[in-house]
């Protein structure tokens, strides 16, 4: 009797390669991300944190500045 070919060859390079991109990308792009979060601006960090839904008062007890500075770098933006 013959054995029933399986619906995926084990080894199959186009997945392995697909896998392998995956591995060495998703580390990679984390990296890129932190890095951006870290060296972000005062205002675009407001703005972040305004596109989010904090307001105003909630941004500046957060970054420790005044709400005039949340407020000129919002109007700035």
């Amino acid at each position: 009797m013959h054995r029933p070919i399986p619906n995926r060859i084990p080894g199959d390079p186009r997945k392995m390669t697909l896998t392998a991109l995956l591995w060495l990308l998703l580390p990679l792009l984390a990296v890129v991300a932190l890095i951006d979060l870290a060296t972000m601006s005062q205002a675009r960090r407001i703005q972040m944190l305004r596109n989010s839904g904090l307001s105003q008062t909630a941004i500046a007890a957060r970054l420790g500045c005044s709400r005039y500075r949340v407020r000129l770098a919002l109007i700035a933006a």
